[in-house]
């Protein structure tokens, strides 16, 4: 077991709250079929293509992969908003997270922050669909709020300086841990500075640690909250 204290926890969505990795991938999947049947001449490989989009943007993956797409906010919203629509009931809650949230909304109402490469439409459809329960974040951080996606630091900075001005306290003086599923989410908490937790729900603990992540759990039951003063005290049981 090992025992952090931080004053801020900041977490991914897609594959660290949500298991929504099979309605991600079924959606890609239909996208790279229907480009390679009218693009036979500019074959792409589905596996290589999805290890390169978890964690990015979707307007990254567009322009890197499908430059002949419409690339506006509305195509991407519309896009993003059709894998809750289509295959929304592919996804579900990661191990542990009803918890982790419920403790959350009661202890740390103003501590934690969601920052996500998903737009708007899609993180907040989640959240609907999934934890309609709970609250959301004080600080929620989306696609459309960032002009760089991850691995730029710039959402988890921004999330960051948000909480810091909720709780009048200055950045210099708190801390926070960043929890993320990814490689690109990884490297981008290491470059803001903070420790990063990996979660093992969409890649194994070598390929996180070798990203960046300080410690590696498997999921969300091996995460417990504790309120130390003003801080939060972390335990992880990992991997």
């Amino acid at each position: 077991m090992v025992k952090l204290t931080t004053n801020y926890l900041l977490f991914d969505l897609d594959g660290t709250l949500v298991n929504s990795t099979p309605a991600v991938e079924q959606t890609w999947h239909d996208v790279v079929e229907k480009h390679n049947k009218t693009y036979p001449a500019n074959i792409i490989d589905p596996v290589e293509f999805l290890a390169s989009a978890h964690g990015a943007r979707t307007v990254e993956s567009f322009s890197k992969h499908f430059p002949y797409r419409r690339n506006t906010p509305e195509e991407i919203n519309d896009f993003e908003f059709g894998i809750v629509a289509n295959y929304g009931h592919l996804a579900k809650a990661v191990d542990g997270v009803p918890v982790l949230l419920k403790i959350l909304n009661d202890d740390f109402q103003n501590s934690w922050a969601i920052v996500t490469s998903g737009t708007k439409k899609l993180a907040h459809g989640w959240f609907e669909m999934l934890f309609k329960c709970y609250s959301k974040p004080p600080v929620f951080i989306t696609a459309n709020d960032v002009s760089n996606g991850k691995p730029d630091p710039e959402g988890y900075l921004a999330a960051f300086e948000q909480l810091n001005e909720k709780n009048a306290t200055e950045s210099q003086s708190t801390t926070a841990i960043v929890f993320e599923d990814a490689p690109t989410g990884i490297k981008a908490g290491v470059q803001g500075g903070f420790t990063v937790v990996g979660l093992a729900t969409t890649f194994g603990k070598d390929v996180l640690t070798a990203a960046g992540a300080s410690y590696v759990i498997s999921d969300m039951s091996k995460l417990k909250l504790n309120r130390v003063n003003d801080s939060v005290q972390v335990e992880l049981d990992i991997l």
